[in-house]
């Protein structure tokens, strides 16, 4: 079940070679930049940087360092991210089309108001995230950790969490019809009965949900 789940997503398109980057680059991300074609490995991008209306099309990203930086209202198009770290990241506002997050920390970072499709995140740390009033068509989680992620308002249809710890995630007023939950971790997860109308999930947490919606005292 799960590998046909993924196999719904579309995966990144990179060229065949991709411009190497082995030095630091001053004001490689600004305002209205265009980084196209580029592989960055061990990168440090810092934290200062605050840029917007860029378009980040077919990059290759290989444990770089993107912790607090602002790129928000910005074009990110074939883009794979392989352990890296974009704790507290800022990408509000954002487009997302065809996306890989592979063993990567995004502990605190924003993607809220963001809109795309075909993403994938395995094995994230997503602790905390900010997933509010996003719109994510085909989204893909596998053994990612989103305690505590916010989903408010969210528009989730169709989207999988598999095997993921879901542990006092918001999901208030967010659209979950056809969301698949299986074997994820759901404890303490704040949802309305109406929001989970549609939602896909496994025996033992209907039960759950049942009994949390409910109120109700399981001994």
């Amino acid at each position: 079940m799960k590998n046909e789940l993924a196999n719904n997503i579309r995966k990144p398109f990179l060229p065949k070679k991709l411009e190497e980057i082995t030095s630091q680059v001053e004001n490689v991300i600004t305002d209205d930049c265009i980084l196209s074609g580029k592989f960055f490995r061990k990168y440090f991008f810092p934290p200062d940087i605050v840029a917007g209306n860029g378009e980040f099309i077919q990059n290759a990203f290989d444990q770089c360092t993107l912790d607090h930086v602002h790129i928000i209202n910005a074009l990110f198009r074939n883009n794979i991210f392989d352990s890296c770290s974009l704790a507290n990241a800022d990408f509000n506002h954002s487009k997302f089309e065809r996306m890989e997050f592979n063993d990567s920390k995004l502990l605190g970072a924003s993607f809220a108001f963001s809109t795309g499709a075909d993403l994938s995140f395995i094995r994230a740390n997503c602790q905390f995230s900010d997933f509010r009033e996003t719109k994510f068509r085909r989204a893909f989680f596998e053994e990612c950790d989103l305690r505590e992620a916010d989903f408010q308002g969210a528009d989730l249809r169709g989207a999988t969490f598999y095997n993921c710890d879901l542990r006092q995630a918001q999901f208030s007023f967010a659209l979950l019809n056809g969301t698949n939950f299986c074997e994820s971790n759901l404890e303490g997860i704040r949802v309305q009965p109406e929001s989970l109308r549609g939602a896909i999930v496994d025996y033992h947490q209907s039960a759950y949900l049942g009994a949390l919606l409910l109120k109700l005292t399981i001994r």
